[in-house]
């Protein structure tokens, strides 16, 4: 009994001291939070790689104490690849660093339009790979430019660009976040293209990259900016606004959004819509893919400069259909880009190889050209819900 007792003391000594053994201070540290990844001018070092770090006395402004500093440091290094500038950032970072609360990557715009299959297998491959992690893309800039800006809302430019885009996924739905695994997924699949979300500096600044953004009642901040198309994982367009919000449709992705309906010369509507629900079914005539889009939206009417009678049931019908009509056309515009462009970013070639796997299998070499002249046909179906608390609009004498 006594030789059980002693045992049970002595693996429990054991366990108290292998558990400190892999404690650490965060001082001792250097947490990476934020990355970007641009394309270097040196074709020996083709990576500039930016990485965002913690700055444990910078995030302590509040205690008493007082902190020192900007609570995030950036460090830039170069290299070949992204495992060879992880290893290089040692040369600048004055502690071991760690990626293991890294919470976004950002690509810049010239390294996405040449390509980015080859710069994410060091986030898949690696024993401690994380592939939960959003991407973005630098429009008409650089990573390292966007991870400089101090906003005064977040504590830091990572806080930030994920702030704003998940609060416009919520708010507007012109994009929504991607996970790594997503975006490998996609660059890997034969019957979907890859969209990334854009997001840019809303106003050029001076002093985006210093304190005295800060100072300034408009000072530079974090956008969302747009969808960017890919083809065969190159960058080769991007959609903005109504056409954005057109790819969250079909995908239902869009969880609110305002559409504002035009009932006149200088008369419209703004009905706010949640519900969304799409759905894609895809057949063969004549050796011929179709597409067939099928939306389901509900709405309520928010806003009206229009004087009718919203009580009526028979005004509320011709509300739904134009609502219908604004999202058919709105949607129909953005699918003939793509079409134009021969990226499939809705996942249609997808839908065929599940619906038809034989005929699929022949034809998938050939998807980009079948898919810029399939067939679409779109459908949609709207329903309001709610006229608001009013049943007219003001009159004004």
């Amino acid at each position: 009994m006594n030789t059980n007792l002693s045992l049970l003391w002595i693996t429990a000594i054991c366990l108290l001291f292998s558990g400190c053994s892999n404690y650490r201070e965060l001082n001792q540290i250097g947490v990476i939070i934020g990355m970007g990844i641009d394309q270097n001018d040196s074709s020996e070092q083709p990576y500039k790689v930016t990485y965002q770090v913690i700055n444990p006395s910078g995030l302590s402004q509040g205690s008493s104490s007082g902190g020192q500093g900007l609570p995030v440091i950036n460090y830039t290094v170069t290299a070949q690849t992204l495992v060879e500038a992880l290893k290089k950032a040692s040369v600048v970072i004055p502690r071991e660093h760690v990626t293991s609360h890294l919470s976004l990557i950002i690509f810049g715009e010239k390294l996405a339009r040449n390509g980015l299959a080859l710069s994410l297998d060091a986030l898949d491959r690696g024993k401690q790979a994380r592939t939960s992690i959003p991407i973005f893309i630098a429009r008409g800039g650089t990573a390292e430019n966007l991870l400089g800006v101090i906003e005064p809302f977040e504590v830091t430019p990572v806080k930030s660009i994920l702030s704003t885009s998940q609060n416009n996924q919520k708010m507007y739905g012109i994009v929504s976040n991607v996970q790594a695994y997503e975006v490998i997924s996609a660059l890997s699949s034969e019957g979907k293209d890859l969209s990334l979300p854009g997001i840019s500096i809303n106003k050029g600044s001076k002093n985006e990259k210093q304190a005295g953004n800060l100072e300034r009642t408009n000072p530079s901040a974090m956008q969302v900016k747009g969808l960017a198309m890919f083809r065969k994982g190159k960058l080769v367009r991007w959609l903005d606004e109504e056409k954005a919000r057109s790819v969250q449709f079909i995908t239902s992705e869009v969880k609110n959004t305002a559409l504002v309906l035009p009932l006149g010369e200088k008369e419209n509507a703004t009905v706010t819509m949640t519900g969304v629900k799409s759905q894609i079914k895809t057949e063969i005539r004549h050796d011929q893919p179709i597409v067939h889009t099928n939306l389901n939206v509900m709405g309520e009417i928010t806003e009206t400069s229009y004087g009718i009678d919203l009580s009526n049931p028979k005004v509320l019908k011709e509300f739904e259909k134009k609502i219908q009509s604004e999202l058919k056309k709105q949607i129909t515009e953005t699918i003939c880009i793509a079409q134009k462009e021969k990226t499939d970013i809705f996942g249609f070639g997808d839908s065929l190889s599940r619906t038809n796997p034989s005929y699929w299998r022949h034809h998938k070499q050939n998807w980009d050209d079948l898919f810029s002249d399939a067939k679409i046909s779109i459908k949609v179906n709207a329903n309001i819900v709610n006229s608001g608390m009013r049943t007219n609009t003001y009159e004004i004498k």
